[in-house]
Formats: structure tokens, sequence, C-alpha cells
């Protein structure tokens, strides 16, 4: 069952998601802590793909967010299931995007851990296949 202060998790982690996804960063920048963390699959950096390592606070969520856009089309996101528990809020489902520089499709299952502090996000992970974006980077 989820609690008063669940229910709020939730909905600020869906409307952050829904501002990402809506091209609104700015509004989405300003739902980031300060010293937030995201991460896409992996925390190290990579010279062949500029979405993976760690990226720090609004400008590092403002490069996180950048990189994806230089590197992926957006297609279809869906959410299959998500849970809270008191300190995260996860969320899973599968997705199908397009590598912009060589139009192959990325499909992948995907994860994502959320957690809030004072109604700023403060930590984002998402995990996806790295194998499949690597195929789709990959130039025929």
């Amino acid at each position: 069952m989820l609690t008063g202060e669940q229910d709020e998790r939730c909905y600020i982690n869906g409307k952050f998601l829904g501002h990402v996804f809506a091209d609104e960063i700015d509004l989405a920048l300003a739902m980031v802590g300060d010293d937030a963390r995201f991460v896409a699959s992996r925390p190290e950096p990579s010279a062949k793909n500029p979405i993976f390592g760690t990226h720090i606070g609004p400008e590092g969520a403002k490069a996180f967010f950048t990189a994806f856009g230089a590197v992926i089309e957006p297609g279809e996101f869906k959410i299959s299931d998500t849970f809270e528990t008191e300190a995260q809020a996860c969320l899973k489902g599968t997705f199908r995007h397009k590598v912009r520089a060589t139009g192959k499709p990325f499909v992948s299952d995907w994860a994502l851990t959320t957690r809030f502090s004072q109604g700023k996000l403060v930590d984002y992970h998402i995990y996806e296949d790295p194998a499949a974006l690597a195929d789709a980077m990959r130039a025929s």
C-alpha cells in the first residue's frame, strides 16, 4: 500500500519524465537537486558513447539529456510496472528508439530507479541493454 508521501514521489517522478519526453528540459531541470546523480547503464564514461558516465547536478542532467538526444531519436516508450519503497521509485518497461547516426532501431527492456528528496530528484539510474545499443550504433 502506498502512503501519501509515496503517492507524492510517484507523482513527482511522472511529472519529471513527462517534462523530459515533452522536451521541456528547463522544467525538468528545475526539479533536479544540486548534487543529483544521473547514470545511463554504467557509471564509467565511454569514448564510444557520450551517454555513459556519471553526470552530476542540473548541468550534468542537461549534458546527459543533450547527449541522449544527440545519439537517440526517442520512439515508443512503455512502462509495464512501477513500484516504490520509502526511498526509491522504480519503473520498468520496453522501448523502441532509433540511433540517429545509423538509423537502426535500438530496442530494449529497461529499468529506472529514481530517488527524490524534498521534491528534488537526487538519483536517476537507467538500465538498458548496452549490447543492443552498441549493435544499433555500429555502421553496416
